[in-house]
């Protein structure tokens, strides 16, 4: 019962309102699910990498050997957002664009919404052109937003297990749709540790989305594989093939910074933990590396020179630690985990989930007293919120263009008076 889907936290609040959404939401505009306009096919290449292994060092610096900033060295501009078009049902926040507008979809309309500084509301895009679908996921960098969908995404379970899916994109500075990929009748086993056939998560850089699907291994398997789609070019590649069994290992989601690519695979212990190694992979060169350390180390995802990824000793389930890996040095150098100050006090803190935006990183830790973030521009942890017995912080979320959100309430108060606030990153 502990198996858990790699996905980011986001993905997972996305599809649990998404469901709660969409119930009763079932009128929307007639199925024109073969409809073609703006829409590129593409033919899925193979790459052909070459594989190594690097052992990596490690030189941590832990917890509170991290320099501390100052916040105001950070935060560009904080507040609260109190307007009731911030607070609607079904809103899914994706980040801020180029002026400083807030960027939000609208799962009932399937629209693209901007809210300026004076909470003016204006709709960028329709989404759906008028298929019959429902979004499973989807995230934002720039004028880019990415999104995977299916039919019955709106009802949990979904016998159908997300069949006849498609995945999209959108350039919001030109209104087109592109549609990447879609359903294969591929016969998944149930039983294989992610069994839905449609992607739980995209990443997007300038010119590339990556995302996990399902295919044929070249002797002809079923297999989990990792693709990427090149905006530019229209070019799909299947990067990476699991090759393992299905029930037992799973891929880490990728990421993109650059011309560098992570991600992850991990064996499913009978007792529900992970274990693994992370992956880097050169897209110039092809080259891909298997990061070898002493430790667990599994869930990449990158910023520049930096990889971030999750360490796992698997002690207990509530373990899990923020590492940091510096490409150029071949080392890892920097580790946070419960034993920091401002987690200390606080009970089963877990680092999970971590999200990498520009020289930010966060994490997930479910419900906390505190909320921190490291800046890798400076190498300094930055104690946003502070340890505290006397509030809570919840659904921490950072978003495209620099933007942190998060609900906080008094403990023991009516979570409907949870404050939603918010800073913009310099």
């Amino acid at each position: 019962m502990y198996k858990k889907i790699l996905m980011s936290i986001f993905t997972v609040l996305l599809i649990l309102t998404l469901t709660s959404c969409n119930q009763n939401h079932s009128d929307d505009t007639s199925s024109a699910d073969n409809k073609k306009s703006n829409e590129t096919s593409s033919s899925t290449q193979v790459a052909q990498p070459q594989n190594n292994e690097i052992e990596t060092k490690m030189n941590y610096k832990v917890n509170n050997e991290i320099e501390i900033g100052n916040n105001s060295d950070i935060i560009a501009k904080q507040g609260v957002f109190k307007d009731k078009v911030y607070h609607r049902n079904c809103i899914v926040p994706l980040g801020t664009d180029k002026e400083g507008n807030f960027i939000t979809f609208n799962l009932k309309t399937n629209n693209i919404e901007s809210i300026d500084s004076k909470n003016n509301l204006s709709v960028l895009l329709n989404i759906m052109e008028g298929r019959n679908n429902h979004v499973y996921t989807m995230r934002k960098f720039g004028d880019i937003v990415a999104w995977s969908e299916c039919p019955h995404a709106d009802v949990d379970p979904d016998e159908t297990r997300g069949a006849n899916w498609g995945l999209y994109f959108a350039d919001l500075s030109t209104k087109k749709i592109t549609k990447i990929d879609g359903y294969k009748e591929i016969d998944v086993p149930e039983n294989a540790q992610y069994s839905y056939f449609v992607p739980n998560n995209v990443f997007i850089s300038p010119d590339r989305i990556s995302y996990i699907s399902w295919d044929y291994s070249p002797d002809g398997k079923v297999t989990s594989v990792i693709k990427l789609y090149t905006i530019s070019s229209g070019k799909l590649e299947i990067i990476d093939y699991l090759n393992e069994d299905i029930t037992k290992y799973i891929f880490g989601n990728p990421h993109i910074s650059g011309d560098k690519m992570v991600w992850s695979k991990s064996l499913i212990n009978p007792d529900g933990t992970y274990t693994g190694y992370s992956i880097l992979y050169d897209l110039k060169t092809k080259a891909k590396l298997k990061l070898s350390t002493k430790e667990n180390i599994i869930n990449p995802t990158i910023s520049g020179n930096y990889i971030f990824a999750q360490g796992v000793p698997n002690k207990t389930f509530y373990d899990s630690e923020v590492c940091i890996y510096d490409i150029s040095k071949n080392e890892w150098i920097y580790k946070i985990n419960n034993g920091y100050s401002e987690y200390s006090a606080q009970y089963d803190v877990n680092l999970t989930n971590l999200d990498a935006v520009g020289n930010y990183l966060s994490w997930y830790i479910g419900e906390s007293n505190s909320l921190v973030l490291f800046n890798k521009e400076d190498n300094k942890l930055y104690n946003i919120i502070p340890y505290s017995e006397k509030k809570e912080i919840n659904n921490v979320q950072l978003l495209d263009g620099g933007l942190l959100t998060w609900f906080k309430h008094p403990i023991g108060s009516d979570r409907s008076k949870s404050e939603y606030k918010y800073i913009f990153l310099k």
